[in-house]
């Protein structure tokens, strides 16, 4: 929220002092890039652990905040270990997707000890690939001015 908020005083500072639209424009491009850019590495290391992860079977345990975060975690029970899910769990439906009476496959990453369930393995694909999209966007965007 601060980020947003300092965003705004600095556009309105650029106003006052009579800063060209075109150099805004392109300054918000190149910031909009650079969190693009930012948030494709972030998936990009996350996709590179999902490929370093086993497929196991896992059964649901509990949904739970971690020590950690401050966010709910869906937990899984395999081969008697308890693993976190690397993404927040879905709130939503969480009553319908989190079931303990079904065994769930999910992506065990043994070396940094969480899992990757189906969410987290589709947040990880479309997260990924709608970020290296926006940020081709916003290059061809910024090209354009």
């Amino acid at each position: 929220m601060e980020f947003i908020i300092i965003i705004l005083v600095i556009a309105v500072l650029c106003i006052i002092f009579r800063v060209s639209t075109d150099i805004i424009i392109m300054c918000s491009l190149i910031l909009i890039g650079i969190v693009l850019a930012v948030t494709a590495l972030l998936f990009v290391y996350f996709f590179i652990c999902l490929l370093f992860s086993e497929k196991c079977s896992a059964e649901f345990s509990k949904t739970d905040k971690s020590d950690k975060n401050k966010f709910s975690k869906a937990y899984y029970i395999v081969d008697g270990v308890e693993y976190p899910c690397i993404f927040p769990e879905e709130k939503f439906f969480g009553i319908k997707f989190y079931r303990k009476d079904r065994k769930y496959n999910v992506w065990l990453n043994r070396r940094f000890k969480f899992v990757y369930d189906r969410f987290a393995f589709t947040t990880c694909i479309i997260g990924f690939t709608a970020s290296i999209f926006l940020a081709v966007i916003t290059v061809v965007l910024y090209l354009s001015v």
